[in-house]
């Protein structure tokens, strides 16, 4: 009995711990769709790492936080955001997790990719893309 209950007990903190790292992976990816289809250049900087992997129409390359900052505040102020719509998400063989979606903007549709990375206890962005034109409609 007292080994049923042990195994019992071990499979529910198991459980917690993996329902824990789910809610926050997810609160992340809340929180980057916010600030991505409100244009909150700030915001999505918190959730990166502390050099990024962005691809924008106009830029592309690895960029600190604060750079990254500043070329996505251009960009948002250049195609002011309507909003961010994922189609499809998934984890790849890594252990990222991935998200695909469409960004409406007063300018035009883009498509948006990000990746999420977990370091230490949180998830952070890894990698971002807004392409032009390509769009999962």
């Amino acid at each position: 009995m007292r080994h049923f209950i042990l195994k019992r007990t071990s499979f529910f903190l198991v459980l917690l711990l993996v329902m824990g790292g789910l809610r926050a992976q997810g609160d992340v990816k809340d929180q980057v769709v916010s600030a991505i289809g409100s244009g909150n250049a700030t915001a999505l900087a918190k959730n990166m790492v502390a050099n990024v992997d962005m691809t924008l129409p106009s830029a592309s390359d690895y960029y600190s936080k604060a750079q990254a900052e500043q070329i996505l505040r251009k960009f948002f102020d250049e195609h002011p955001p309507k909003g961010l719509s994922i189609v499809h998400e998934g984890t790849n063989r890594t252990g990222d997790s991935y998200y695909i979606g469409n960004l409406a903007t007063a300018k035009g549709d883009f498509r948006v990719t990000f990746f999420l990375k977990k370091t230490g206890e949180a998830y952070q962005v890894k990698q971002l893309r807004i392409e032009a034109g390509r769009t999962d409609r």
